[in-house]
């Protein structure tokens, strides 16, 4: 079954309706043309922001941001909208002066209470509390105050650094405090000549729990050993011990017919936290073989002696070298006595101590020859006369 057409003629009255309806629409659509607001509203202290905006149609919103030097008034609002009457809505000042986000101290903070706040105006007063490491210093406030001149107050130090405990001694070391003991200080530790460090070099006060601790235990200084002393040949090292520390020394000792070259005596030092000996050892060398000059054979010694004859009444004697008062026209001659004495000893106290006894031996002997000869001959004179 097919549905019929209506004819042309027939669709002739709908087409007069057509004006009707496109007049409906216009007016219609009057409205949303008609509702548009125009520029915002002027706030103190504040410029809207229109993000290149030129039309303002009903439920635009334009928000304000506040001037330099200027802060938003916690509560108050801050932006317009556009109504359907092309009126803008209401909006009250809510810039003012203000000074910025609080000092930020480095041994205090800002209490909680006043950590979300972004408006301080002139005579705004905020609190701190002593940040970890510090105390409370009573005599000072803890507090600053926002000025006329939109500044804060200078802050006392109203929050003291604590103190480590004193960090106590090291055997054989040193620890360098001249940077204090307070929180955040640093102290070094170093050992003396002759001991090497094990631990750590270096401690800082740091917060432990409510208080301060020092980060780090002391070290230990430990003594340098030298390596075993080396040996000699022909020699050995007298007193010689299982450790030689720092400037401890040894000798060294040459046996019998070898002769010392060099220091006889080293000692331990110390190079580079590593102990060394101060120099090489000594040597030992042969004695040479010494030759011995054959024995000086001591030249005999002659004694000259002259005697004179007596007169028959002098009674006198005749000593050696001496002369009678009387002599005789013609002189004799006189007996020689030699004495010779080796010299035996090696050395020369001994040769001269030799030669000297021998000599006055020779000596007495001759002169005791004289005496008895001289008496004999006096005798003799008397018996032939």
């Amino acid at each position: 079954m097919t549905v019929a057409r209506p004819s042309v003629p027939a669709a002739l009255p709908l087409l007069g309706e057509l004006p009707r309806l496109l007049l409906l629409l216009l007016l219609l659509c009057l409205p949303a043309v008609w509702a548009d607001c125009g520029p915002p509203p002027a706030v103190p202290n504040a410029q809207p922001a229109l993000k290149g905006l030129t039309s303002f149609p009903e439920n635009t919103v334009i928000t304000y941001r506040c001037d330099e030097n200027f802060m938003k008034i916690p509560g108050k609002q801050d932006s317009v909208m556009c109504l359907p009457d092309s009126q803008w809505s209401d909006i009250e000042e809510f810039c003012n002066r203000s000074c910025g986000a609080p000092t930020r101290l480095k041994f205090a903070s800002l209490k909680q209470l006043y950590i979300p706040q972004s408006y301080f105006p002139v005579g705004t007063v905020v609190e701190y509390e002593c940040r970890p490491g510090y105390r409370r210093d009573p005599s000072l406030l803890a507090k600053l105050t926002c000025l006329q001149n939109l500044k804060w107050s200078t802050a006392a130090e109203f929050c003291k650094k604590k103190s480590c405990p004193n960090p106590g001694e090291i055997p054989n070391g040193q620890i360098d405090t001249s940077n204090g003991i307070l929180f955040g200080a640093a102290i070094s530790f170093s050992c003396n000549t002759g001991y090497k460090l094990f631990g750590p070099t270096s401690s800082l006060c740091l917060v432990s729990g409510s208080g301060v601790q020092w980060s780090d235990t002391l070290p230990e200084c430990r003594e340098i050993y030298c390596p075993a002393p080396p040996q000699i040949d022909n020699g050995i090292i007298q007193g010689e011990r299982e450790h030689y520390g720092y400037r401890q020394s040894i000798t060294y000792l040459c046996n019998r017919g070898f002769t010392m070259i060099g220091e006889h005596s080293i000692y331990c030092t110390v190079n580079d936290d590593e102990g060394e000996w101060s120099g090489p050892p000594p040597a030992c060398r042969a004695n040479s073989l010494v030759s011995k000059a054959p024995p000086t054979v001591q030249k005999p010694t002659t004694v000259n002696v002259r005697t004179t004859e007596v007169s028959p009444t002098s009674q006198k004697t005749t000593t050696p070298n001496a002369q009678a008062t009387r002599s005789t026209p013609a002189s004799r001659t006189t007996k020689h006595f030699h004495k010779t004495t080796p010299d035996k000893g090696s050395g020369t106290s001994s040769g001269a101590t030799h030669l000297l006894s021998g000599f006055l031996a020779g000596t007495i002997l001759t002169g005791t020859l004289i005496l008895v000869i001289g008496i004999w001959k006096i005798r003799g004179t008397r018996v032939s006369r």
